[in-house]
């Protein structure tokens, strides 16, 4: 048995000598590209299988029973064994870091603490936490270098403000930093187009020539437009049904392919716009002139443009952000249809249900206005599916079993007398009016 022993030490040896060298990977080496290529089991999988067999077999049979290697189809103990193998040639060496670097990255991205890190650190899972600092520094730097290539070309440029927690105490000592620190956060995205689509010359010809608007062939919808909304209508109206009557948690025919979105305009496959973060700036992007300050750090600071890089670009135009577009839409939503507490249908009505008590103001927080407006939405187009179901409850139009067909057809009779602005002629009580014009 020493005789055995003393040979398979001598394999065992051979072999994590060939892993360490090609698991050998440093801070130095770390780039984005080759974050985004890696793959721990793609990569030391093979690797374990060529240079370690020895290894990699005794830590199959050590991590499971010859009934589960057998018997067992779910579970497997191939990535746990190929950890482990990066885990013991950090320890033959600190230049074997394909594991360690990337999974630290990981971790720390997810917000695990400084003491964690170090823990992990000691059990050779991870670099420590001055390592990984030099590491963040680094990658940073190569991320705006490659942000400033990009920037060369056809890109597109959104900011918006950002707010950091530095401490969870109530009360600061007075040399310390501010419990809240406020900026601007900047992300690059590389646009794929010909830039003689976008000459302006081109735009402002057009424009001359073009005849003025009509209500017939530049504002109404084309019977292709029409039919595409009433499709996407249609299954909202149906998905609200599914998602929020615990009776439909089981509907057998849920995964029908009509009642899944169809595609308006389909996207290539693969297709992926690229995005650079960029340094988050201590800037307040809230009014003129720190926005023109916010471009100015941007392109001059972290860029490196120069006069001449800037002459080069054709033009930088202003676009509008889309969640102040949404949060200026839901307010505008807010201030038609607020209503009074006494006013059944009107939003202030539903508030006083929901017990929402601040939404009073003109400009209440975003994220607890959508969810009320979306909250309110799901509770009135599942009452309208009560009132048309042709059933006493949900419950037993869930055991009735509908067909699909079945569900098209409410869902179109819900859209018609619940979803749409009420005809002239028609007669409806003002509560029932409110809804359908909410909605």
């Amino acid at each position: 048995l020493p005789h055995a022993i003393g040979l398979v030490s001598d394999t065992v040896i051979k072999e994590m000598d060939a892993v360490k060298t090609a698991l050998a990977w440093s801070i130095d080496t770390t780039t984005p590209e080759s974050l985004l290529q890696w793959d721990v089991n793609a990569f030391i999988g093979p690797l374990v299988e060529n240079s370690a067999p020895t290894i990699g077999h005794l830590l199959h049979t050590a991590a499971q029973t010859r009934h589960a290697k057998e018997e067992n189809k779910i579970k497997s103990c191939v990535t746990a064994c190929n950890i482990i193998v990066a885990q013991l040639a950090k320890e033959r060496s600190q230049h074997a870091l394909y594991f360690a670097i990337p999974f630290t990255l990981f971790l720390w991205m997810n917000g695990a603490s400084r003491q964690t890190l170090e823990a992990l650190h000691k059990c050779g899972l991870c670099i420590s936490f001055s390592s990984l600092t030099s590491l963040l520094h680094q990658l940073a730097s190569q991320s705006l270098e490659r942000a400033s290539q990009v920037a060369r070309g056809l890109h597109a440029l959104c900011w918006d403000n950002i707010n950091i927690k530095t401490s969870i105490f109530v009360e600061q000592r007075d040399s310390a930093p501010a419990k809240v620190q406020s900026g601007t956060f900047a992300i690059l995205y590389e646009i794929n187009a010909d830039p003689d689509d976008m000459r302006l010359s081109s735009m402002l010809a057009r424009a001359q020539r073009a005849s003025d608007l009509t209500f017939e062939g530049d504002v109404r919808p084309t019977v292709q437009q029409w039919r595409s909304f009433g499709c996407q209508l249609r299954i909202h109206v149906i998905n609200i049904l599914l998602k929020s009557s615990k009776a439909f948690k089981e509907f057998q025919h849920s995964n029908d392919p009509r009642l899944t979105h169809p595609e308006r305009w389909k996207m290539p496959a693969g297709s992926q716009t690229k995005q650079y973060s960029l340094r988050t700036l201590t800037i307040d992007e809230s009014s003129i002139s720190g926005n023109i300050a916010v471009v100015n750090d941007v392109y001059i600071n972290q860029l490196k443009m120069t006069d001449e890089d800037l002459c080069h670009q054709v033009f930088l135009q202003l676009g509008f952000g889309l969640f102040h577009l949404s949060m200026n839409l839901i307010w505008a939503l807010l201030h038609v249809h607020r209503g009074s507490i006494h006013q059944v249908g009107s939003l202030s009505y539903f508030f006083s249900i929901l017990d929402r008590t601040r939404l009073g103001y003109e400009h209440p927080d975003y994220h607890t206005l959508i969810s009320t407006l979306f909250q309110i939405l799901r509770g009135v187009i599942l009452n309208a599916w009560k009132v048309e179901c042709g059933h006493s409850s949900l419950a037993a139009f869930a055991l009735s079993n509908p067909s699909v067909d079945k569900l098209l057809q409410v869902a179109d009779k819900i859209i018609r007398l619940h979803a749409s602005p009420p005809e002239s002629h028609q007669k409806s009580d003002p509560g029932s009016k409110s809804s359908i014009l909410l909605v």
